[in-house]
């Protein structure tokens, strides 16, 4: 099933980004989470071609990191 891309507006003091996520799919949990897991996989991919692309000398040795440590 493709995930469709929506626009998330900018928060107000009140509002939390994981309300907003829920808001713009309709209230439906299944689709926030998919819509979620789609961007990460985006920006994973993004992140790996930039990461090829960018010389060390660029970065200063900064490599990135693919996972996220807590």
């Amino acid at each position: 099933m493709p995930v469709v891309a929506h626009q998330i507006e900018p928060l107000s003091d009140e509002q939390d980004l994981a309300e907003a996520v829920l808001a713009a799919h309709d209230g439906d949990p299944l689709a926030a989470l998919r819509s979620v897991i789609a961007d990460a996989e985006f920006l994973h991919g993004q992140l790996e071609i930039a990461s090829a692309l960018i010389s060390p000398g660029l970065a200063r040795g900064w490599k990135p990191k693919f996972q996220r440590v807590e």
